[in-house]
C-alpha cells in the first residue's frame, strides 16, 4: 500500500474552501474492494517547516466513524470517503492559522481467506504544503470606503459651517457713506 496526499488548489485565499486528497495505491496482488479497509487520520503542522508537533484534524476508523479535533479557530473540517481509496479532507472557511503541511497516515485492514481481519503497516502520505492568502481588496474595501465617506461629509461640513459663519455671524454692517458730487468751480477771478 502507499498513500499520496492531493489538492488542486495548494494556495487559497481566506475563507475559501481547501480540499485535500488522501489517495491509497496497492501495489502487488489486486484485492477485491471488500477485502480491504482503511484507518484514515488527517495531521497538520503549522509551520514553513516540519519543525512543529504534528496536530491531528480528524480521522475516519475502517467502519466509517470520523471523529474531528477541536480547534481554537473558526474554520471547519469534514472528512468523508469518496470512494475505496479516497478520502476527502475539507478546510471550510479557511483562515490564516490553517496554513501548513498536511498529510494523511492510512493503516490498511485486509480480510484473510479465513475471514478476519489483520492490521497492516501503517503508511504515512508525503506532506503538501498549503498557503492560505489574504485578500487584501476585501480586507481594506470596508476600512477605504468608511474613510472616504467620513472625509467628504467632515469635508462639506466644515465648507458648509465657514459659509454660515462667513454670512451670518461675522458679517460687519458698513455704512456707505455717499460722496456728494460736487463739480468744480472755476476759478475765475472777476
Amino acid at each position: 500500500f502507499n498513500a499520496s496526499v492531493h489538492s488542486d488548489t495548494p494556495s487559497v485565499i481566506r475563507g475559501d474552501l481547501i480540499k485535500l486528497f488522501c489517495i491509497i495505491t496497492v501495489e502487488g496482488a489486486a484485492l477485491d474492494p471488500d477485502d480491504m479497509a482503511f484507518d484514515v487520520s488527517w495531521f497538520a503542522v503549522h509551520s514553513f517547516g516540519l519543525d512543529k508537533a504534528p496536530v491531528l484534524l480528524s480521522s475516519l476508523d475502517r467502519k466509517g466513524i470520523v471523529n474531528t479535533a477541536e480547534r481554537d479557530w473558526k474554520s471547519g473540517l469534514s472528512l468523508e470517503r469518496v470512494s475505496v481509496l479516497e478520502f476527502l479532507l475539507q478546510v471550510h472557511g479557511s483562515e490564516d492559522q490553517d496554513f501548513g503541511n498536511y498529510y494523511c497516515s492510512v493503516t490498511p485492514w485486509v480480510k484473510s481467506p479465513t475471514g478476519s481481519w489483520q492490521k497492516e503497516a501503517e503508511i504515512q502520505s508525503k506532506p503538501i504544503f498549503i498557503t492560505v492568502k489574504m485578500d487584501v481588496l476585501n480586507a481594506f474595501k470596508y476600512p477605504l470606503l468608511i474613510g472616504v465617506g467620513l472625509s467628504t461629509v467632515i469635508g462639506l461640513l466644515s465648507c458648509l459651517i465657514g459659509y454660515c459663519s462667513s454670512h451670518w455671524c461675522c458679517k460687519k454692517e458698513v455704512q456707505e457713506t455717499r460722496r456728494e458730487r460736487r463739480r468744480l468751480m472755476s476759478m475765475e477771478m472777476d
